[in-house]
């Protein structure tokens, strides 16, 4: 009989336990989702910086639209966490992670926008460098988000994608450093030009030195102003590589306390 009891008073309080439902599969569908739209619109940006005049504008509403879908799959991401009982990844983190996948494309976006606008009469070697170096990046990190449900060892990706982000700096600074030596023989030649014209007989100066000078200005003039155009594109496409990084700092943080 108290046998009876027992199993009757264990089999009441079996009952009441409320069970968690499974943690929701759909949150890393939506990582991947967004992870894709990211390697799309950088294999976009390669191809913008190839491409003629004529397929510019076509090529940066590819990328637009690719932002505009990764959007609306963060979107996703935040309805559904108002629904979901049982998210893989603290909430808080979840929402990091969208936010900075969201940043990748924003700033490939932005630099495709920019590029088209001041209508270059083509890309440079820098923008040509960089632009393979943010694919890279996005593939590393597709890779970590697929490996992200049945493996948490994520210091690999991470440590690739920090490589990228230090390449992508060189390759930046270089550019920056290559414009500004162009700008500095730019002055010192035309400087040297006048300093010669202006210490001799200014009556032996002829027409053509003092059109000489003025291209040489018109020159200096011409290689400033490209150069903070073009720092436009430089400073966004750098701003990627570093979200990028930002990405895989997120989802290194995503495991290390859901080990």
């Amino acid at each position: 009989m108290n046998d009876l009891i027992a199993r009757n008073s264990l089999w009441s309080k079996i009952k009441n336990i409320r069970l968690l439902p499974p943690k929701d599969k759909k949150f890393y569908e939506l990582f991947n989702q967004m992870a894709e739209h990211n390697v799309q619109a950088s294999v976009n940006l390669i191809e913008l910086f190839k491409a003629p005049d004529r397929d510019r504008r076509e090529i940066e509403e590819s990328i637009h639209n690719r932002f505009i879908m990764c959007t609306k799959v963060s979107n996703s991401v935040e309805e559904l966490l108002r629904v979901s009982q049982q998210p893989p990844f603290e909430r808080s983190e979840i929402m990091e992670l969208t936010l900075n996948l969201t940043r990748v494309i924003k700033f490939i976006k932005h630099a495709a926008n920019r590029y088209v606008i001041y209508n270059f009469p083509s890309s440079d070697k820098e923008m040509r460098e960089l632009a393979p170096v943010i694919h890279n990046a996005c593939l590393e990190i597709q890779n970590a988000v697929r490996d992200l449900p049945h493996n948490r060892r994520l210091s690999t990706f991470y440590n690739t994608i920090t490589r990228f982000e230090i390449q992508a700096d060189l390759i930046y600074h270089e550019g920056l450093s290559r414009r500004f030596a162009e700008i500095r023989q730019n002055r010192i030649d035309a400087e040297k030009m006048i300093d010669s014209l202006c210490s001799g007989n200014p009556e032996d100066c002829s027409f053509s030195d003092l059109l000489a000078v003025d291209r040489f200005i018109v020159q200096y003039v011409r290689h400033v102003a490209i150069f903070f155009i073009l720092r436009e594109v430089y400073v966004e496409l750098e701003k990627a590589t570093d979200a990028c990084t930002d990405v895989a700092a997120s989802l290194k943080r995503m495991v290390a306390v859901n080990v």
